[in-house]
């Protein structure tokens, strides 16, 4: 396997996935301290460049790509000296820096970036916070300028789903059901997951450990909790009406369901 170092961490990179092991601090791709739009700008004026001296080759393999744009959209926001994603140095890490990257990213690469990038990159929580909240910034802009609609084009491939801003417990699909349902949430911190069924007598007749669970939304039937009918016993519940408990470190929530039978 193939091993890229880089300033601000280690991307380890083979024919199936590269991830982004640990972030540190540098980003800051034009030196000012900060790292927000303004390193993004600078990151995009040179994508698909190679060479010596280019401003936006932040991990300094002397080309400037997509895990530039990364790296730099890695530490959105930040403000400080030594950051290696402030591309043009003003102190902060901001779109200007991003689009700096983004800027000579050739076609072929960009529309092979998203496929690229949904199958190689995986990030911490903080990466994907800072990535969204680059989004948000773009997205605010009342004009976007060409290289600006590539870096926003470039971060919601990197970041297709967003995360959410509270926990929270969705309504089970489907509803009533008969005779397996499914329970989908919302976690907005990295956090211990339980959800208890109870019949209305408020006795518990499951319990469904989700275990530690990851900021994100887990709607979808891969991702939510699955109930199927049955007590912790194996026994199957009769028609009525249940009530389902999400319970998080700092959240409790609670719904009704309907079994027909």
């Amino acid at each position: 396997m193939k091993k890229i170092t880089v300033v601000v961490g280690k991307i380890e990179l083979d024919q199936t996935r590269a991830v982004i092991v640990k972030e540190s601090q540098p980003a800051d791709a034009n030196g000012d301290g900060t790292v927000n739009i303004f390193d993004l700008v600078m990151v995009a004026g040179q994508f698909g460049k190679s060479g010596a001296g280019l401003s936006g080759d932040v991990n300094g393999d002397s080309s400037v790509n997509i895990f530039d744009l990364v790296m730099v959209a890695g530490q959105f926001g930040k403000s400080g000296a030594g950051l290696s994603g402030d591309v043009n140095g003003d102190s902060s890490v901001n779109i200007f820096d991003l689009v700096m990257v983004a800027g000579n990213f050739g076609k072929s690469a960009v529309a092979a970036a998203p496929a690229v990038l949904a199958n190689r990159l995986t990030f911490t929580t903080q990466q994907k916070w800072s990535i969204q909240s680059a989004i948000v910034e773009l997205e605010g802009l009342p004009v976007r300028s060409q290289a600006e609609e590539l870096v926003l084009s470039l971060l919601i491939a990197i970041l297709p789903e967003r995360l959410p801003e509270q926990t929270q417990l969705l309504p089970n699909y489907p509803n009533p059901f008969n005779p397996e349902t499914w329970i989908p949430f919302e976690l907005s911190q990295y956090s211990k997951v339980s959800i208890t069924i109870y019949n209305v007598a408020g006795t518990p007749v499951r319990n469904i450990r989700m275990g530690h669970l990851e900021v994100g939304s887990y709607v979808s039937q891969s991702k939510a909790a699955y109930w199927d009918g049955k007590t912790d016993t194996g026994e199957r519940v009769a028609s009525g009406t249940y009530f389902y408990t999400l319970k998080t470190a700092d959240y409790v929530s609670t719904q009704k369901m309907i079994i027909l039978k």
